[in-house]
């Protein structure tokens, strides 16, 4: 890139672009702030911040539901107090009230611009937000700043930079000893409309702000620490790199690397300006510079970087092959598409050019207008690129290895080898090719003793029983695979530590701070794979975090019922997640405690059988309170005593509504892939109605009506010689399901009559077990089996990395 114009800045100015996980709360800009402080004040400070995390995605929402008047307000409004409680949270009142009342009026323009066609206006909110936002932060601090909306100085032109006019629309707005925070993402273009600078767009207006000010650095700030040789969160062993040469930078933006991107780096390119990428969850480190040299230092620093190898991954990518006398570049397509494409090494006489899936139709409809036609290869890809040092490796042990996982294509070229699989490659696997590509001596190296990353949640009786057992699950796989604590969190703090010692997590959890649903996810994405995230708790609002906790590549473990029971839509959500992230979820507690009801209906689908019906006790409280009841006093004064024992919830009316029992049938179902609501079971509590109003102490006064219904239907029963059991049912009729939950009076012969206080019993009827079903019994409630329960998915996950334990643990 060369600049005929610059506008009249020091050369010693500084960018910092700050993305939307370093945004995201009343803390992160505090953190944010902190780290400008830190910065060299005798240079000019430019700031360039993305939106508040999640505010593009809502925003997006919003914009799809721009025909859907109700939807679109409710999700402005969901919006609205989203982002008011964020300025509420991080302002001194004054200022608070001030940006709230800017913010109040862009949202308020939302619909005309919908209405106008005007989707770019609406996109820059969140930037906008967080410009104003973050300068009032600093103004707190004791700063001169001030919000800049890049839309009036940055100006493109057929999606290249207008240098010219940039510039000295830039030098208009400049104000002196003031710190300028910049939006990202958004420009105007030739006509003046506002324009989204597409995937990592602030990163983008980072650089592009660095060269019209001929800065002398520009740092990203992201949750990396350094440029590295592998993605660290896969590859324990990847190297962090302190120094990166241009070159091997541009190499690794063209193949997709997720730190680097190609439009990232063109406007510094030629520059002067170095390019620093750092952590803001770890200020402390010194980052990764990219370099770029004049002649005099070419040869050093090239010798420097020889030693340099990488590989880096792309997922969901797919092959156009075209004639190689085309009057377009790769570099062009990924222009327009704002999307990466790989010009692959050319073999014959036609170009094979590799680019992300989802954008193969509009590529194709590019092409077609400008008379070019491509040949799509429709099958979609994996592909793991290794950016090659000068330093020899070993490739046969790696080429053998990759074999051994089914390539598809391979292309080579001097600086790189790209293979294309099938599938994404495991851990392991990664961990090994950069032990033969990047690491190559000694020929064979120990392997690292892989890591299970677990990060809890929920520490409550169940959670704290799950940690006492885990340091047993450790002693079992010592060998073969480090299960490491890396997280601990409940509703109020959260502690997310690189290790925390199992004997230790409540000193660590003590010391924790609040958190928020972005911060999580943020970590976990940085978190090493393989990483499990337990959830122990009993909240909805956790379980709909789900999907973004999966995108982080975590596996879910869960006793939460909320996540398994939530409306069909947020399911499948779930469920789409997991299959577009190749990750598990294991959720056999939330039915049975420890009882392997799930896993038992699965094993039976997989092995052939057709299930026709599954009942039974699902409630270990209600389970306790009817095998306990003999009439000889009061229903109520039984349920008394099972809330002091704890077995019931804080108001016993949660497990008197007979709901619980309802949710659990609904997983059972899921489990069985018939799609049913919650609202499809009918259910018949065991409180009357009129008694789940008010609280459990305006009830106790009216519990006689609960004694003696009660106690009328257990006269009748014991009459007919009969026991009350509350019952869950679902069966097939008519190939319909049909399910309820209900008490009813069974026979003494019957199977769910004969049972211990406590204990819940599944009766399963199939083609295999039609007169005589298969029945599982054995306590229901408690936190030790439930804890064990969990254990027993964390085992299931375990076996897979590392294959079953050698010698079974003792039993105890």
């Amino acid at each position: 890139m060369h600049v005929q114009v610059k506008a009249q800045h020091s050369a010693a100015a500084q960018v910092h672009k700050f993305g939307g996980s370093s945004l995201a709360s009343a803390e992160r800009f505090a953190a944010v702030a902190d780290i400008l402080l830190q910065q060299n004040r005798q240079q000019a400070l430019w700031v360039v911040v993305s939106a508040p995390g999640g505010t593009t995605d809502a925003l997006l929402a919003i914009i799809a539901a721009a025909e859907n008047t109700t939807a679109r307000d409710a999700a402005l409004a969901a919006l609205q107090t989203q982002l008011s409680a964020l300025v509420t949270q991080t302002l001194a009142a004054d200022a608070a009230a001030a940006v709230t009342g800017q913010l109040l009026q862009w949202l308020a323009a939302v619909p005309d611009a919908l209405v106008q066609q005007q989707p770019n206006d609406v996109l820059a909110i969140g930037e906008r937000l967080s410009a104003l936002l973050l300068s009032e932060v600093l103004k707190q601090r004791g700063l001169n700043a001030a919000a800049l909306d890049a839309r009036d100085f940055l100006r493109l032109k057929q999606h290249q930079p207008d240098w010219l006019q940039s510039t000295t629309l830039l030098a208009e707005l400049t104000q002196p000893d003031t710190v300028h925070v910049v939006t990202g993402y958004i420009a105007r273009d030739e006509k003046g409309r506002s324009i989204t600078l597409g995937r990592n767009g602030s990163d983008y207006s980072a650089t592009l702000l660095g060269a019209l000010l001929s800065a002398a650095d520009v740092t990203i700030w992201t949750d990396v620490k350094a440029i590295y040789s592998a993605d660290p969160r896969k590859v324990k062993t990847a190297l962090p790199y302190r120094q990166v040469s241009w070159q091997q930078a541009c190499q690794l933006a063209q193949l997709g690397n997720p730190v680097l991107h190609a439009r990232t780096l063109s406007p510094l390119t030629g520059t002067a300006t170095a390019l620093r990428v750092r952590s803001s969850y770890q200020p402390e480190h010194a980052g990764c510079r990219v370099v770029q040299q004049d002649s005099t230092q070419q040869e050093n620093a090239q010798q420097k970087s020889a030693e340099q190898g990488f590989i880096t991954e792309l997922d969901n990518v797919t092959l156009l092959t075209l004639h190689q006398d085309i009057a377009v570049s790769a570099a062009q397509l990924a222009l327009e598409l704002q999307q990466p494409v790989i010009a692959l090494p050319q073999q014959g006489d036609n170009l094979c050019w590799l680019l992300p899936a989802v954008c193969a139709e509009q590529a194709l409809d590019y092409l077609a207008g400008l008379n070019i036609h491509a040949v799509w290869d429709t099958q979609r890809y994996y592909a793991l690129a290794w950016l090659k040092a000068e330093s020899s490796a070993h490739t046969e042990p790696a080429e053998q290895l990759l074999q051994q996982r089914g390539v598809l294509h391979r292309y080579e070229s001097a600086q790189q080898l790209i293979w294309l699989l099938a599938k994404p490659l495991p851990a392991q696997a990664l961990e090994q090719l950069h032990q033969y590509l990047i690491q190559p001596a000694p020929l064979v190296q120990p392997m690292v003793q892989p890591e299970l990353q677990i990060v809890v949640a929920g520490t409550g009786n169940v959670g704290a029983e799950f940690l006492a057992m885990l340091a047993a699950q450790q002693q079992r796989c010592a060998t073969k695979l480090k299960l490491n604590l890396a997280g601990v969190l409940n509703s109020r703090r959260a502690a997310l530590k690189d290790s925390i010692a199992i004997t230790d997590w409540q000193t660590a959890l003590a010391a924790g701070d609040s958190w928020h649903a972005e911060q999580l996810s943020a970590y976990l994405q940085a978190l090493p794979a393989p990483k499990v995230l337990v959830d122990i708790t009993p909240s909805r609002d956790f379980a709909q975090l789900y999907p973004a906790l999966i995108a982080a590549g975590c596996d879910i473990i869960s006793a939460n019922k909320q996540g398994v029971t939530l409306p069909g839509v947020e399911y499948r959500q779930i469920k789409h997640a997991l299959v577009q992230h190749q990750r598990q979820w294991l959720s056999n507690t939330t039915c049975g405690a420890g009882i392997p009801v799930q896993r038992t209906l699965q094993e039976l689908l997989n092995a052939g059988d057709r299930i026709t019906e599954v009942s039974g006790i699902f409630s270990g409280t209600l389970s306790w309170l009817l095998c306990k009841y003999d009439g000889s006093k009061p229903f109520s004064d039984f349920v008394l005593e099972a809330q002091q024992a704890g077995l019931t919830e804080p108001d016993p009316r949660d497990d008197l509504s007979g709901k619980d029992v309802q949710r659990k049938l609904l997983v059972l179902a899921r489990e069985l892939g018939i799609a049913l609501e919650l609202d499809d079971i009918a259910l018949q509590p065991l409180l009357p109605a009129g008694l789940e109003q008010g609280s459990w102490q305006e009830f106790w006064p009216q519990r006689a009506q609960l004694d003696s219904a009660i106690a009328a239907l257990f006269a009748k029963a014991q009459a007919e010689g009969k026991v009350l059991r509350y019952v869950a049912s679902l069966a097939m009729q008519h190939s319909k399901p049909v399910a309820k939950v209900a008490l009813e009076a069974v026979s003494p012969q019957h199977a769910l009559a004969a049972i211990a206080p406590c204990d819940n019993v599944f009766a399963i009827q199939s083609a295999w077990y039609d007169s005589n079903p298969l029945v599982l019994k054995g306590p229901g409630a408690g936190k030790v089996v439930t804890a064990g329960g969990l254990h027993a998915d964390l085992a299931q996950l375990i076996n897979q990395f590392i294959g079953p334990a050698a010698t079974p643990a003792p039993l105890t």
